[in-house]
């Protein structure tokens, strides 16, 4: 990673943690690029080179918190979901989950599937069967994940994981 690269994550970073905080107070439609900017302490020009929405922002955000996670729990292949991590996945929806139920207060949870497509699955997969998999996989694993939010996480990570298994063996 360029210096430039580490200064564009760190800038969006803070951009999106400034979205972030400004969610707790106010619906995404309400908040203003202006706010975002003065919590963050960046420009608005900075704003439009780093994100398209405020939509796009919550989505890196989610996506940031899985990488960074992941680092620290020593999850290898991040952006190839297995049913191998299942319950590496569950602990790290679980260790989120205020941040979860405020995209649900929000109604943001779609920006959640936003976050899977463009983190969690991988966008290098050339093999057009293994793609159309992974894409079904990943919908299949935000359907699992919106009803345990919807919830309220009802159930421990483990067992989570024990029902998307079994969910997945249906599937075939």
């Amino acid at each position: 990673m360029t210096k430039n690269d580490n200064t564009s994550v760190f800038l969006k970073d803070c951009m999106a943690e400034a979205v972030m905080q400004l969610l707790e107070q106010w619906p995404l439609d309400k908040i203003q690029v202006k706010q975002i900017c003065d919590v963050s302490g960046y420009r608005r020009m900075s704003w439009f080179r780093a994100f398209g929405s405020k939509h796009e922002a919550v989505s890196y955000h989610i996506v940031r918190l899985w990488q960074q996670w992941s680092e620290r729990h020593g999850v290898v292949v991040r952006d190839d979901f297995s049913i191998d991590n299942a319950e590496s996945f569950f602990e790290f929806n679980y260790e989120i989950r205020d941040t979860l139920r405020l995209l649900r207060r929000r109604g943001l949870l779609n920006d959640l599937s936003g976050a899977f497509q463009s983190g969690m699955v991988s966008s290098r997969i050339d093999e057009p069967v293994r793609a159309y998999y992974a894409s079904m996989f990943a919908a299949s694993l935000y359907g699992i994940l919106r009803q345990w939010i919807v919830r309220d996480f009802d159930r421990p990570p483990a067992e989570m994981a024990t029902i998307l298994r079994s969910a997945t063996a249906c599937m075939v």
